[in-house]
């Protein structure tokens, strides 16, 4: 069952800096953003394609190392890499072999015959390795300003010494990758530049008063651009709940453009994401990523002075905008659109990363409340009616990652949920987020070196119409082991203290899209050391 939640949890949610940072598309490319040691990526994989990529924890004050495998079932490949000097992986016994030169330098070369038992170990050769697996490892030379890095290439039965080498030989440092604290060029494009959505009458679900839909925006960049502001700015705030600008790479325009036309209407629905293939809620780093955000109040316009996010050539936007249908307006009065209006650096600048922390929503009915959808499963049910099926199972994967038991939920009117730091960081800002039924929301920073505790956001008494950016005045350094924690507090007796609340029937309130749903989420704002 662990693993069965480990899976879905991969698919749904990967929170650490690296994996939240600005996507390009490709995963070697985004994993080197966040790490100081070089990313090599193999260019022959022996024709089997990738099967899994992820960056793994590998204890308090070491970098995340990363894992590639191609192929799969009884014959693949395996590429695993961490900061020179640092062992993550436990390859398992094995014999040692005569070492083999790898693109210069000299690497141990194993293959899977138990050295414990020296009757067969002894007559293990390298003509062993297609019989049983073996296995390459070497240090290879830190690229530019990068540190180097220790690399391990494994062949599992049914491959060769020779397919071995290969994959090894073929890997490559990255080249024209931004690297942890690189200062950017400043955009040669228009200093200003101004999108807008369509106009759109929404229509939600049947029983739901909530819909989701993305818009693609063409910005037409043809060079490499950094964005120094970007205000979103809606016409109707009565409709628009709020509003979310995530990047999507020049590679994943082709499948965004396919969903715009799908329906012959305006947009795509959206409900918790971008709804490109691959994308959920808080996983938008590989088909898209954050970019900045609009809701009421919000603030979130210009980013610190020498910081800002990159873009390039052939990237365009996605929006992705909350409608809520106002019962009783109009067509007129519940349509909407919304501005994007962009300011681009023209000096060098840092590059600006987002990391998102969220935190399980188990709040149950008060003790003067009740209904059918009091009961969690049937609230469960409702939201996935109203919303999405994947709705459900957010919720779930977040009780998962928190530390929580996500077979036997426990409801309280508090959520919190901390987030280690993986690699060095520079913290420049931090925004809260919840819907009607928060009353308090805080977001802090604990150095565990010294054991304080900072709080880079408090809201004691929310306020759901001034929802805005907490910027530092000086910048929080932050390094591995140290931890991020969003803590949210909720109050259902409001629902019968708001309009908003006044024909529809108490629910259990877990974590959702929708505005009788509840959200606890912190976003942080940040460049890489």
């Amino acid at each position: 069952m662990r693993k069965f939640f480990a899976t879905l949890l991969a698919a749904l949610i990967l929170l650490p800096a690296s994996a939240i940072a600005m996507g390009s598309g490709d995963k070697f490319s985004d994993a080197q953003t966040g790490l100081t040691y070089t990313v090599y990526k193999p260019a022959n994989t022996l024709g089997l394609a990738q099967a899994n990529f992820k960056l793994i924890s590998c204890g308090d004050g070491n970098e995340q190392w990363l894992y590639a495998k191609y192929g799969g079932g009884k014959k693949y490949l395996e590429i695993m890499e961490t900061m020179g000097g640092v062992k993550c992986s436990n390859p398992g016994l094995a014999k040692e072999l005569k070492s083999t030169a790898i693109n210069g330098v000299m690497a141990k070369t194993f293959v899977y015959c138990d050295p414990t038992k020296p009757s067969t170990s002894a007559k293990c050769s390298y003509s062993d390795i297609p019989r049983v697996g073996g296995y390459l490892i070497f240090t290879a030379a830190g690229d530019k300003n990068l540190k180097a890095t220790e690399i391990q290439v494994q062949v599992s039965a049914g491959m060769s010494y020779s397919q071995l080498i290969t994959a090894a030989k073929s890997l490559k440092a990255l080249k024209g990758v931004a690297k942890p604290g690189a200062t950017t060029q400043p955009s040669p494009e228009s200093s200003n530049l101004i999108l807008t959505t369509p106009a759109y009458l929404p229509k939600p679900p049947a029983g739901g008063s909530d819909e989701y839909r993305c818009f693609l925006l063409d910005p037409a960049f043809t060079a490499e651009t950094y964005l120094q502001s970007v205000t979103i700015t809606p016409d109707n705030l009565k409709t628009s709940h709020h509003g979310i600008l995530y990047r999507v790479p020049a590679a994943s325009v082709g499948a965004t453009l396919s969903l715009d036309n799908k329906d012959g209407k305006k947009g795509w629905p959206c409900f918790g994401d971008t709804g490109i293939p691959g994308a959920s809620a808080f996983t938008p780093a590989s088909p898209s990523s954050w970019i900045s955000f609009w809701a009421p109040g919000g603030d979130f316009k210009s980013y610190p002075a020498g910081t800002g996010m990159q873009m390039n050539p052939g990237d365009q936007f996605v929006l992705q905008s909350h409608f809520h249908l106002v019962a009783n307006n109009s067509d007129t009065q519940n349509t909407a659109t919304m501005k994007v209006s962009l300011v681009l650096a023209k000096t060098p600048v840092t590059k600006l990363q987002t990391l998102l922390i969220a935190a399980p929503i188990e709040v149950a009915c008060g003790p003067k409340e009740s209904g059918p959808l009091c009961s969690r499963a049937a609230a469960v049910a409702d939201l996935a009616r109203r919303t999405s099926d994947k709705a459900a199972l957010q919720e779930t994967g977040l009780l998962f990652i928190c530390g929580k038991d996500p077979l036997n939920p426990v409801a309280s009117s508090v959520s919190e949920c901390s987030s280690m730091v993986r690699s060095p960081m520079k913290i420049y800002g931090a925004t809260g987020h919840m819907h009607q039924l928060g009353k308090s929301i805080s977001i802090s920073y604990f150095n565990a070196l010294t054991g304080v505790t900072t709080v880079l956001s408090s809201r004691r008494q929310w306020d759901f119409d001034n929802q805005n950016t907490d910027w530092q005045s000086v910048p929080i350094t932050a390094m591995p082991g140290d931890s991020l924690k969003v803590t949210c507090t909720y109050d259902v007796t409001l629902r019968a203290l708001l309009p908003e609340f006044k024909n529809i029937s108490p629910n259990y309130i877990i974590w959702g899209e929708g505005t009788r749903d509840e959200m606890c989420l912190a976003i942080i704002n940040y460049t890489s050391q």
